[in-house]
C-alpha cells in the first residue's frame, strides 16, 4: 500500500499523461494509440480501434486545467453504475462534480503543482485514504484483530517520495522508475521488467460461474429489491440475466454486482431482519457470574 500512489505506479497516471500529450494536437490519429499500451487487465483494449480509443478517452480531452483532469474518465465511466440505483436514491445522491470535489479539499497550493503531483493527490484523497486504507484496510483488519503495517506508508518514505521530481516516478510511460532502479540489484530481470497487472477478485464468477447460492438469488429477487428500495429491480434483472447467460462482463458490471449484493445483504441482516441480543435475566445473570468466578479460579 502506498507504493503505487507515491511512486506513480497506476495506469491512471499514464492515462493522464497521454491525454495531455494528445490534447496538444487533438486532431492527431497517432497520439491516442499510446492508450493501447495501458490497462493490460482490460481485455481487448490493446487491440481496440483508434476510433474506439478516441471516443472513450477523448471526452473532456481539452479540459487540461480541470483540477481533477486525471480522473475525469474514470469518474465518468464509474458513473454508469448509477443506472442501478432507484429513482429516490439517484435523486438524493446526484451532485454536480464540482460540489463533489469539495469533499477532497484541494490544498491552497494545489494549482501550483505539476500534473503528476495533482493526479497523485487526487488519487490519495479520493481512493487511498477513504477506501484502500479504511474500507479495505483498517476496518477489515481490525474486525479480525489484525493491525496492518505498510512500509511504503512510513512517513519518512512518503516525505522522500514527495520530494522526488516527476521524471523519477514516471519516466515516459515507465511507472515507478526510481524504485525499479533501486530494485535492479535485488530482483531478477523477469520480475523487474514484467508489466504491472492489478489483482482482480473473480466477482461474477464467484456467484454466477456455475452454482448460484440460494441467498444470492433471494437477495437479488425483485421482491427483495423492492423492499429495500435502493435499486431498480428491472436493471438488476438485466444484469443477472447477462451473468447467467455467460455473456462478456466488464469491470463496471463486476463493481455493480459487488455493490448491489453487499448492500442487499447488509439491508437483509441489519435492517429487515435485525435482531438484538436478548437481555440477560436475573437467573441467567447469576449463572454467568458463577461461571465467571469458576473460570477465574482455573485461569487467574
Amino acid at each position: 500500500e502506498g507504493a503505487d500512489e507515491f511512486l506513480a505506479g497506476y495506469d491512471i497516471f499514464k492515462e493522464a499523461r497521454v491525454r495531455r500529450f494528445w490534447a496538444r494536437q487533438p486532431e492527431s490519429r497517432w497520439r491516442p494509440r499510446l492508450l493501447q499500451r495501458l490497462y493490460p487487465d482490460i481485455s481487448g483494449l490493446g487491440a481496440s480501434s483508434p476510433a474506439f480509443l478516441a471516443a472513450f478517452f477523448g471526452e473532456q480531452l481539452s479540459e487540461v486545467n480541470h483540477p481533477c483532469y486525471s480522473h475525469l474518465v474514470r469518474w465518468r465511466n464509474n458513473r454508469r453504475t448509477c443506472r442501478f440505483f432507484s429513482d429516490e436514491v439517484n435523486a438524493r445522491a446526484a451532485r454536480p462534480l464540482d460540489e463533489a470535489l469539495e469533499a477532497i479539499r484541494l490544498p491552497a497550493r494545489f494549482a501550483g503543482w505539476g500534473p503528476l503531483q495533482q493526479a497523485q493527490f487526487v488519487e490519495m484523497a479520493a481512493f487511498l485514504s477513504p477506501y484502500l486504507l479504511s474500507a479495505q484496510g483498517d476496518r477489515m483488519g481490525m474486525a479480525h484483530s489484525v493491525e496492518g503495517r505498510f512500509p511504503f506508508l512510513d512517513h519518512r518514505v512518503v516525505e522522500f517520495c514527495n520530494r522526488l521530481p516527476a521524471r523519477l516516478k514516471l519516466r515516459g510511460l515507465r511507472e515507478k522508475f526510481a524504485l525499479r532502479q533501486v530494485a535492479r540489484r535485488l530482483l531478477p530481470a523477469e520480475i523487474l521488467e514484467r508489466r504491472k497487472r492489478p489483482y482482480r477478485a473473480p466477482i461474477h464468477r464467484s456467484f454466477f460461474g456455475g452454482h448460484t447460492p440460494d441467498y444470492v438469488n433471494d437477495l437479488l429477487a425483485p421482491d427483495a429489491l423492492k423492499r429495500s428500495g435502493l435499486f431498480k429491480p428491472e436493471a438488476v434483472a438485466a444484469l443477472t440475466a447477462k451473468l447467467r447467460q455467460n455473456r462478456p462482463v466488464g469491470e463496471t458490471d463486476d463493481m455493480a454486482l459487488a455493490g448491489i449484493l453487499s448492500t442487499q445483504l447488509l439491508h437483509d441482516r441489519f435492517v429487515e431482519h435485525f435482531q438484538t441480543a436478548p437481555p440477560i435475566g436475573g437467573a441467567d445473570r447469576v449463572k454467568v457470574c458463577h461461571a465467571g468466578r469458576e473460570l477465574l479460579k482455573t485461569h487467574p
